[in-house]
């Protein structure tokens, strides 16, 4: 969508329904993962808090995903250090007792 969407709503002449499509396209474009800043400069609101309040709120499928984006994250990171940690206990387990500490 190049084009600005702005003009869907005028002060006196825009009806529900055109209200209505202005919110389900800004919902929409970000459920398609378009950058909120790219969001906000399409529909011509001044603060992108306005964006992110107006329209995020009212897509949790968006939230529950970046919950399980993160945690597969999380996850991952815990397994490759987990398995740096346990390789460095073993390498020390392997060391020769009979040297002095250092």
């Amino acid at each position: 969508m190049s084009a600005k969407v702005s003009h869907l709503h005028s002060n006196h002449s825009a009806s529900r329904r055109t209200h209505d499509l202005r919110h389900g396209v800004a919902s929409t474009a970000l459920a398609a993962h378009v950058d909120l800043r790219t969001v906000q400069g399409q529909f011509g609101h001044a603060s992108i808090v306005l964006t992110s309040d107006t329209y995020t709120s009212v897509l949790p499928e968006l939230h529950h995903a970046a919950a399980e984006a993160t945690a597969r994250l999380v996850l991952a990171t815990a397994r490759r250090t987990g398995h740096r940690l346990r390789k460095r206990t073993i390498q020390l387990r392997r060391r020769p007792t009979n040297r002095p500490p250092r």
